[in-house]
């Protein structure tokens, strides 16, 4: 029997050469069962090895696309907020330039009327103003309530003050002028007198 085609080194003397017959056989097929089994073992082991080391690079990777994922996610969340607070700010201040002209029309309304032209021009004024009235509720503006409210500063700038026993305390008793919020951002201030 060759020694090379048994995988047995020539160096080594393999056992079996000494035993005969069928000895000899038996032997030479354990002898290569051994041999077979510390190779198959051995891949096993650099199988295991090369398996752990791929188990590790998909949890990178898997982490990786994970937080990807999470932050667009955040970044989806962030551009959809900032451009509702864009539409806030753009339209509060559009409107906040409006709001001298309907305090004008607001004065021109409490005016009294003598003549049938001045109660005309006085009906075109009102209404005017409820048109305004009408296109801030459809954008979501809405005065803010003062007169007979408690002073709240973050609603109302307190600019005078006075004592009087039939109002409680920090009642708004005048509003000199009125104030705006569009959801829960204030346009303007009420400016108000406020009581005790």
């Amino acid at each position: 029997m060759d020694n090379k085609e048994n995988n047995i080194p020539e160096t080594e003397e393999c056992e079996c050469s000494q035993a005969s017959g069928e000895e000899k056989t038996s032997k030479c097929k354990k002898h290569k069962k051994d041999k077979n089994d510390e190779a198959a073992k051995k891949l096993i082991a650099e199988l295991l090895e090369e398996n752990e080391k791929l188990k590790k690079e998909l949890e990178t990777v898997k982490d990786a696309q994970l937080r990807l994922m999470a932050e667009y996610d955040n970044f989806r969340k962030r551009t959809a907020s900032e451009k509702t607070q864009i539409y806030t700010d753009s339209t509060s201040d559009a409107v906040e330039k409006f709001l001298p002209v309907i305090d004008n029309l607001e004065r021109a309304a409490l005016c009294e009327a003598q003549t049938d032209e001045g109660k005309a021009i006085k009906s075109g004024v009102e209404l005017v103003l409820r048109s305004f009235a009408d296109t801030f509720e459809k954008m979501g503006v809405s005065e803010i309530p003062a007169l007979g409210e408690t002073f709240d500063p973050n609603f109302h700038n307190a600019v005078m003050q006075e004592e009087n026993p039939d109002k409680g305390a920090n009642e708004i008793v005048e509003v000199f002028q009125k104030g705006y919020k569009m959801g829960n951002k204030v346009i303007r201030y009420s400016m108000v007198k406020v009581a005790n």
